[in-house]
């Protein structure tokens, strides 16, 4: 076009229209018109580089390229600013115009760069997230694998659970029979125990039985010799009085048949009879005397076998036979012809237990009668079970005051005791309530606890205390016992004698706390005799 030849009317129009088409590329919109020079243009972008969203992801960016160029040819830019300069009349509206052309082509110029620098930069984040797919692939394979590697390895556990299953049920069954062959074995090895027990136990009672019968023979051989020095005595205070009498001797009759029974019939009462007015004569009438007198004991050994008889014959025995029986036992007691007699004492005891009579003599109505007898049952026979009525005899008749009375006249105690040390578990409740009776406030109380206040009845206690079987019912009423005798000054000496204050002490330091009366009673006795301070 030449736009020299132009006229000014058409120039003002050209540069109108240029003005319009410079207005609508300003403006984006999807499908621009071409402009005279043939350039078809499409839109470039809905955002620039610079105004993508802050995430800076590609994928979200809208982005249109040019068809053809956009910018002005050089030469028609240098054509239409020399058509411009020489223009009449226009120069200052054509030089504004050409500025602005040339603004808008410097622009173009620059969003071209910008597009191309566009461009590459997605390139890169093109290549950039084909990379990150191809180890992100890479990574999903690898996955994948150890996926199937940990699948595998699963069913190798679980086919080893099985293993392990299956091999515990067939030791367990294994075991389960072992467990019934030693079951069997050890109910195969307590019937042998059984049977060695047994067998011991036969063994024991056959050298107990061979032991008794030597003790027997042992014994009768004394009582023979006993009966010998009885009939030499017997000869000799015959020859003493015969010697002493005036009157001369007559030829004796025979006797006849009934006065021979009636003399052998009263034998045993004659003899007897003869035997303590010896005893008395020698012990009250003639009181100096040179040559020595048998002790109390020996006496005692001579006249024991004869009063069992006096006993076994009497319907209805006197309570001055039971006395002087009891007192011979307990003479007896203190001497070594208490073994020696042994076979008397144990008629002594079934005679007063059982007897030829209606009902034993510890049952009967008289109070004295059947403590007598309870106690000469307890220092003569060893059956448990006759024992343990005698004990629940003296335990009712302690609970009266004539009953207290007669277990301090008769010196009860030690009976009592020695059933303590035989441990019997059926004679302990019993013997322990006797004692706790005896310990009542009462007007006997002081002579009892003296009568306690001794070395035997501490041994008995700590012996007692240590017996792995007593009951803690039991335990606090000997407690309560020691306690009332830890209030006596003088008995210190006998607690620490028996070494009872030790024990006492160690078990304050391990009973339990939750028996209070056990725990208070230790307390108090500790507190008695100086080894515990009062908090």
């Amino acid at each position: 076009m030449n736009y020299e030849s132009e006229s000014e009317s058409d120039l003002d129009e050209r540069i109108e229209i240029l003005k319009q088409k410079y207005l609508q590329r300003r403006i984006p919109v999807p499908d621009a018109p071409a402009d005279d020079g043939g350039a078809v243009t499409s839109q470039l972008c809905s955002s620039r580089p610079g105004s993508a969203d802050e995430d800076g992801s590609p994928e979200e960016m809208n982005v249109f390229c040019t068809e053809t160029d956009v910018t002005l040819p050089s030469d028609l830019v240098r054509s239409w600013s020399s058509s411009l300069l020489n223009s009449r009349g226009k120069g200052a509206a054509a030089v504004h115009v050409y500025q602005e052309m040339l603004h808008i082509y410097e622009k173009l110029q620059a969003e071209r760069l910008s597009q191309q620098v566009w461009a590459v930069q997605l390139c890169e984040r093109e290549r950039g997230l084909q990379q990150r797919e191809t180890v992100f692939l890479q990574q999903q394979q690898c996955s994948v694998h150890r996926l199937r590697d940990q699948q595998e390895e699963l069913r190798r556990v679980q086919n080893l659970q099985q293993q392990y299953q299956q091999e515990k049920s067939e030791l367990e069954a294994a075991l389960k029979q072992k467990t019934k062959e030693n079951k069997r074995m050890k109910a195969s090895l307590d019937s042998m125990k059984e049977l060695n027990d047994s067998m011991k136990k036969q063994l024991n009672e056959v050298s107990e039985q061979n032991r008794k019968l030597e003790c027997q023979s042992r014994k009768v051989q004394a009582r023979l010799e006993n009966l010998q020095r009885k009939y030499e005595s017997f000869t000799t205070h015959r020859s003493r009085v015969t010697a002493y009498d005036p009157k001369p001797s007559k030829p004796e009759k025979p006797p006849s048949n009934k006065a021979a029974g009636k003399v052998a019939a009263h034998g045993p009462s004659l003899k007897l009879l003869v035997l303590l007015l010896d005893w008395l004569v020698e012990g009250q009438l003639m009181e100096v005397r040179d040559r020595p007198r048998p002790s109390p004991q020996e006496r005692c050994a001579r006249v024991l076998p004869m009063l069992v008889e006096q006993l076994h014959g009497a319907m209805e025995p006197s309570l001055s036979l039971l006395r002087c029986i009891y007192c011979c036992l307990l003479h007896l007691e203190r001497s070594s012809q208490h073994a020696v007699l042994t076979s008397t004492l144990r008629r002594l005891g079934e005679e007063v237990s059982r007897g030829s009579r209606v009902s034993p003599l510890f049952k009967s109505s008289c109070l004295q009668t059947r403590f007598l007898s309870s106690l000469i049952i307890i220092r003569t026979i060893s059956q448990v079970d006759v024992l343990a009525q005698a004990v629940e005899v003296l335990s009712g008749a302690v609970r009266t005051d004539e009953g207290q009375a007669l277990f301090l006249e008769y010196q009860a105690l030690p009976a009592v005791l020695a059933l303590l040390r035989s441990g019997s578990p059926g004679l302990l409740a019993p013997s322990v309530a006797v004692l706790l009776q005896m310990s009542s406030e009462s007007r006997m109380l002081s002579a009892f606890l003296d009568q306690c206040s001794s070395e035997s009845f501490f041994r008995c206690a700590s012996l007692f205390l240590r017996n792995p079987r007593v009951e803690p019912p039991l335990l606090e009423k000997m407690l309560m016992l020691l306690q009332k005798l830890s209030s006596i000054r003088k008995n210190k000496r006998l607690f620490e004698a028996s070494s009872l204050h030790l024990l006492l002490q160690e078990m304050h330091r391990t009973c339990d706390r939750s028996q209070a009366f056990i725990s208070m009673n230790l307390s108090s006795i500790l507190l008695n005799l100086g080894m515990l301070t009062r908090s």
